[in-house]
C-alpha cells in the first residue's frame, strides 16, 4: 500500500505542477497579448503597416496559447483520471480528488472554464477581425469591388 501511496503523491504532485504551468501559461500569453493588441491599435493610424503585422503577431500568440492550453489540460484530465481510478480501485486509502472533483462540479466552475478556453480564442478573433480591417484600408478598391 505505502508504494501505491507514494504513486499516488507524487502523481498528486506533477498534477499541481502542470496546474501551475497552466496558470502561469494564461497569465504570460494574456499579458502578451493585451500588450501587443495595446500595441497595434497605437500604431493603426500612424504606422498601418506595423499594426498590421501586430495583429497578425497577435494572432500567432492566441494560436500558440490555445495549443498550450490544450496540451496542458489534456495532460491535467488524463493525470486526474488516473489518478482517480487509484482512489476508486482502493490502491490509496482516502479519495480526495474525486471529493474535491464533486465540490468544484457544485460550485459551478464552468463560468470561469469558459473563460480560461474563450480568451485565447476571443483574442485570435480581435485579430483576425483587425487584420482583414486593415487590409480593407490598405486596398479599398479591393473591398469595394467584391
Amino acid at each position: 500500500m505505502s508504494d501505491q501511496l507514494a504513486i499516488y503523491q507524487l502523481n498528486a504532485q506533477s498534477a499541481d505542477k502542470l496546474d501551475e504551468r497552466r496558470d502561469a501559461t494564461t497569465r504570460a500569453h494574456g499579458g502578451l497579448c493585451i500588450v501587443v493588441a495595446t500595441a497595434a491599435v497605437a500604431a493603426w493610424r500612424l504606422y498601418p503597416a506595423i499594426a498590421a503585422v501586430l495583429w497578425l503577431f497577435l494572432m500567432v500568440i492566441a494560436l500558440g496559447w490555445l495549443a498550450t492550453l490544450n496540451s496542458l489540460t489534456a495532460k491535467l484530465t488524463a493525470k486526474s483520471k488516473l489518478l482517480t481510478r487509484m482512489e476508486k480501485d482502493g490502491l490509496v486509502p482516502l479519495q480526495f480528488l474525486t471529493e474535491e472533483r464533486q465540490q468544484w462540479k457544485s460550485l459551478k466552475s464552468e463560468p470561469l472554464q469558459c473563460a480560461l478556453k474563450c480568451a485565447p480564442i476571443a483574442f485570435l478573433v480581435l485579430g483576425a477581425g483587425a487584420s482583414l480591417g486593415m487590409l480593407a484600408l490598405v486596398f479599398p478598391s479591393a473591398a469595394v469591388s467584391q
